[in-house]
């Protein structure tokens, strides 16, 4: 992999996106009034339609990256809107939710994405590959860690008093009745994957890339006996 990659710039670069949402989330937590009234409950947004881009991301990514020449661009296309259109059904359903069309928009502007690489025939080379899936399984780890640290243990409310229908949050739950839980998850989730992106380096991929070769090797060798 092109060390060049690893640069201070493009890892601050890298990492920035996510850094700003952690800082966002902790502002939230601490003073959820200060900038909008609706703040909690578009963080909380934010958080569901993540879900979604992390849910996808493996199907999604596939169809992109993948090197199967048997698989034709019409046919990769195909499949693309094919899974877009479930997902975005899962989209529609936050939109309706929270009458507010940005769930759909997001997921929109994802697919959009992927189809844009499939039409120019956009391919990566195995490190970066490697790397992208090593980041998408990093992602599911941070998710799930972060939702279900602050369900299962004590969150303090600091500025995160009310419950959430005082902030616009539409429905029940437990992100409803106690708010701080998702902010706090937000700013987990978003702070860890910022960090990894900034102290990122090779090793780490070509590590992850050898450990799921092994793994790879061990279960087609379980399987044929």
């Amino acid at each position: 992999m092109d060390d060049d990659r690893f640069s201070i710039l493009r890892r601050l670069a890298a990492a920035a996106p996510d850094a700003t949402l952690a800082g966002i989330y902790l502002w939230c937590w601490i003073n959820p009034l200060g900038w909008r009234k609706t703040l909690v409950a578009e963080l909380m947004l934010v958080m569901l339609v993540e879900f979604l881009v992390v849910h996808s991301g493996p199907f999604l990514g596939v169809l992109v990256m993948g090197e199967d020449s048997s698989v034709s661009r019409a046919t990769r296309l195909k499949m693309l809107l094919g899974l877009g259109a479930i997902y975005l059904l899962f989209a529609g359903g936050m939109s309706a939710a929270f009458e507010t069309w940005g769930p759909v928009l997001v997921f929109v502007w994802l697919i959009g994405a992927k189809l844009f690489a499939i039409l120019l025939g956009r391919a990566q080379d195995g490190a970066e590959q490697t790397r992208q899936m090593a980041l998408w399984g990093l992602s599911v780890l941070f998710y799930l860690g972060a939702v279900f640290a602050t369900l299962l243990l004590p969150v303090p409310e600091f500025g995160v008093t009310r419950h959430g229908h005082a902030y616009g949050v539409p429905g029940e739950g437990e992100w409803v009745s106690h708010p701080q839980t998702v902010i706090a998850a937000g700013l987990l989730y978003f702070g860890a994957l910022a960090l990894v992106k900034l102290l990122e380096n090779p090793a780490w991929w070509a590590k992850w890339g050898t450990a799921q070769a092994a793994q790879s090797r061990r279960s087609s060798s379980a399987a044929s006996r």
